[in-house]
């Protein structure tokens, strides 16, 4: 009870002293006056620009770590807005979170400085008296740059232990009214954060753009050919016939995550495309509900384009990509004579959390070929959705595995909607329910709808037939010649992951075979059906059922390969998984009865048939891995120049580390590799691919690690969202960088090599490193590009569940 008392006291206390420096700001500074209209025609002469002088900074310095669901302290620096909105001391991503909150997402869920105050947003710019001196000190932005300059990163091996870095750590939202006790705390915890500060002439234009009233000028406008172009798209996506909207209403559900880009505008131009309340040809008026498929609220609502107004981060950039020629592909697979749509289905819950109720009207061999078409824009939906965020979260997947798909022409089970319909009600997902923290009875509820799936899936396979046959080759789909989503390639980073087209890396310990049935559910679960706003019942639940699906598509690849050979490589999946995990739905190998037709020639059938899917699938996927692929050695590739051929062959020397040595290493590693023409520079990637036991426990992952297993990929170019290390390596220098690292066995090692070798969070070169990077992802991604985040940019000899990083 006593202790009780003491921190209701210290409560009150500090609330007392907030309300305290609170009326002190009034005395001097004036009231607070919420909604400052800094919107002005243009710049006075010698005015700072913000689009001009003070977003490059922001994009360069601050939106490395200040943007999407995860922003310290939901504090986005990627547009203006998101400075006006503030921050606050409210978490996105919070697993005690008992009941749901309201969705708090920038340009949606409010649309004024008085709308986010209302949701407990604090400024960081001056809302008190407009005068020079106020606008700095009643301005968080100038506070934290200012404790910055005072206090920098100092220049040491080791950052102070001060600083936090970790994913979770408790965040420390202040404010100005509170900022003399901040500091006095946390003096080291300037802004950019545990990072180097900005130069002085960064800062002072900064300061300049404050001092002078933080004005803003109109968003610049957008190209001139979008309206031409979202005009025909918007005209489109709102026809009045039952089916035309039903094909909508399918597409949107689909399609909202996505950072649409259409072929003819330029690169760097992106579109939501959205539920709005006002037609084409007037300003957009999204519908902020919580999900795509949630009632609008509205009798008629619109389809319409959006244009994102904001700097772009590659760790929510998923591109969609629209053209004439997929107009013209909607039209086929949608908009035929080959059926008929009667009547639109509802927005009650019971059924629009479940696409096989909603859609049924639609063939299921249409929506499938929609999804494969852009298969690595769904798959990437998975990684790169805000369920994606956290070790938790990710722990349901390996750290590196292959994925394929069934063929739509030669899966029944994916083509035939009578059968889906039939189903549809077993193949509801736990979205359904909203939040609840009934997880026990809500497990064994879903459990038991999974396996009645089976079961009817099994037995109208066997039907179709009765020789107990299974499949071939050719029931994998090969992109049909030409399109290189066909085969897919995840790569977990422990709290982050990643997918790219093709096979990568060497043969991983398992595969994923998708038909449209456990394709069309993963979206719904993870991307559609899931808010991130949600309690803990919803989040665990989410994970939970993730695992019932992750499992029949471990089973659909197993079903490809010899009889007798599935029980053992299953059991190597899930070696010591528990007891109710492997016996969850009485029966995990249930539906691996019938043979394979595929004709194996090795004994290692794994490995064969990933080359086997290889060959199928042809050139259209990018089949040839150098680098992680090169058996006998000698490996070149014909379309590189002597530099690069130089540097393959010393990555393919890196690629070969695995085991205990791999331990050592940070989860992706950026490789910048320098050369005599500064334009010819290189990138690789340095990915860690840890190998665990089993993927059927939510926690304990370092319990279930077997490290002799783990193993390393190099990738040209870029792979994952937030880089651990960097290292710079001139390229005359490049076998004996190699040579050093070879010899790394241990943490020690390590950190003498980051030492050594590596670029710091406090090196000199810090910024001059990462803004490379971002230019050179640019200029070889011009559209799928976005800022790298640096907020899991370790600091040397930081012990992590990432290893050792510099």
């Amino acid at each position: 009870m006593q202790k009780k008392w003491s921190i209701v006291l210290v409560m009150v206390i500090l609330s007392g002293c907030s309300a305290f420096n609170a009326w002190k700001f009034n005395q001097q500074y004036g009231p607070s006056k919420v909604g400052v209209d800094r919107l002005v025609k243009a710049h006075a002469a010698g005015e700072v620009s913000f689009y001009e002088d003070v977003q490059p900074i922001l994009e360069r310095r601050c939106s490395v770590c200040h943007s999407c669901y995860d922003a310290p302290c939901q504090l986005k620096t990627t547009c203006f807005e998101g400075l006006d909105r503030g921050g606050t001391k409210a978490l996105v991503y919070n697993s005690a979170r008992l009941t749901a909150d309201p969705p708090t997402r920038l340009h949606i869920d409010a649309d004024s400085a008085q709308g986010w105050r209302e949701l407990n947003f604090h400024p960081v710019l001056n809302e008190r008296n407009q005068t020079p001196v106020a606008n700095l000190d009643n301005s968080l932005l100038y506070l934290m740059l200012q404790l910055k300059k005072n206090n920098p990163l100092p220049q040491t091996d080791l950052l102070p232990e001060t600083f936090d870095i970790r994913l979770d750590r408790d965040y420390i939202c202040t404010t100005a009214e509170d900022f003399d006790d901040f500091k006095k705390k946390y003096p080291l915890w300037g802004m950019p954060y545990a990072l180097p500060g900005l130069t002085d002439r960064e800062r002072e234009t900064i300061v300049d753009w404050l001092r002078q009233g933080a004005r803003i000028t109109p968003n610049p406008p957008p190209s001139n050919q979008s309206a031409r172009v979202i005009g025909q798209w918007e005209a489109f996506l709102n026809g009045s016939s039952l089916k035309e909207q039903l094909m909508s209403r399918y597409l949107y559900e689909h399609l909202f995550i996505g950072r649409i880009h259409f072929e003819s505008l330029p690169a760097r131009e992106f579109y939501r495309l959205v539920r709005s309340k006002t037609p084409p040809g007037e300003p957009v008026v999204e519908i902020n509900t919580v999900r795509p498929y949630d009632d609008p609220g509205v009798e008629a609502f619109h389809y319409r384009f959006r244009r994102i107004e904001a700097t772009i981060a590659v760790k929510d950039h998923t591109v969609y990509h629209m053209t004439r020629e997929k107009m013209d592909r909607y039209r086929e697979l949608f908009l035929g004579d080959d059926y008929t749509v009667t009547f639109l289905p509802s927005y009650d819950p019971a059924i629009t959390a479940n696409p096989f109720k909603t859609f049924e009207a639609l063939p299921a061999l249409s929506r499938y070929r929609f999804m494969l078409d852009d298969a690595r824009f769904f798959v990437e939906g998975f990684i790169k959705g805000p369920v994606c965020r956290g070790q938790v979260a990710l722990n349901v997947i390996n750290d590196h595995f292959f994925v394929a798909f069934f063929d739509p022409e030669r899966d029944t089970i994916s083509n035939d909607s009578s059968f889906l319909s039939q189903v549809g009600e077993l193949l509801s997902i736990p979205s359904e329910r909203e939040s609840t923290l009934r997880l026990l009875s809500t497990w064994r509820h879903y459990a038991a709808l999974q396996k009645q799936y089976l079961i009817a899936k099994e037995t109208y396979l066997m039907e179709l037939n009765p020789d107990n046959k299974g499949n071939d080759i050719d029931h994998i789909w090969n992109g049909d010649g030409v399109n290189d989503n066909a085969l897919l390639t995840v790569f977990r980073h422990f709290d982050s992951a990643s997918v790219v087209k093709g096979f990568v890396g060497k043969i991983p310990k398992t595969g994923w075979v998708l038909d449209y049935p456990l394709f069309e559910r993963v979206h719904y679960l993870l991307v559609a059906g899931f808010n991130v706003y949600g309690n803990v019942g919803h989040q665990l639940e989410t994970r939970l059922y993730m695992d019932f699906l992750r499992m029949e598509g471990e089973n659909n690849f197993l079903s490809f390969l010899p009889i007798e050979n599935r029980r053992e490589l299953w059991a190597e999946w899930y070696t010591d998984a528990r007891k109710g995990a492997e016996n969850y739905l009485d029966d995990q190998f249930r539906g691996l009865e019938r043979t394979t037709r595929v004709v194996y020639q090795t004994e290692d059938p794994k490995a064969e048939f990933f080359q086997k899917l290889i060959a199928h699938a042809g050139t259209a996927t990018n089949p040839d891995d150098s680098i992680n692929r090169c058996p006998d050695g000698g490996c070149i590739d014909a379309n590189a120049g002597p530099d690069e051929q130089r540097a393959d062959e010393a990555m393919r020397r890196i690629a070969g580390i695995r085991g205990l040595q791999v331990q050592a290493l940070p989860d992706v590693t950026f490789v910048h590799v320098v050369t005599d023409d500064d334009t010819e520079d290189l990138a690789y990637t340095i990915l860690r691919n840890k190998a665990l036991s089993n993927n059927s426990m939510l926690f304990n992952e370092g319990r279930r690690r077997i490290v002799e297993n783990d193993t390393l990929t190099v990738v040209k170019g870029y792979v994952g969202s937030y880089p651990n290390a960097f290292s710079r390596i001139p390229i005359d220098q490049i076998d004996d960088r190699i040579d050093a690292y070879l010899k790394i066995k241990n943490e020690l090692d390590y950190y003498h090599f980051a030492k050594r070798y590596g670029i710091q969070r406090n090196s000199a070169g810090f910024w001059e490193e990462s803004d490379w990077h971002y230019r050179k992802f640019l200029h070889d991604k011009p559209i799928e590009a976005g800022l790298f985040d640096m907020y899991r940019f370790h600091r040397i000899a930081e012990k992590s569940n990432a290893g050792f990083s510099w």
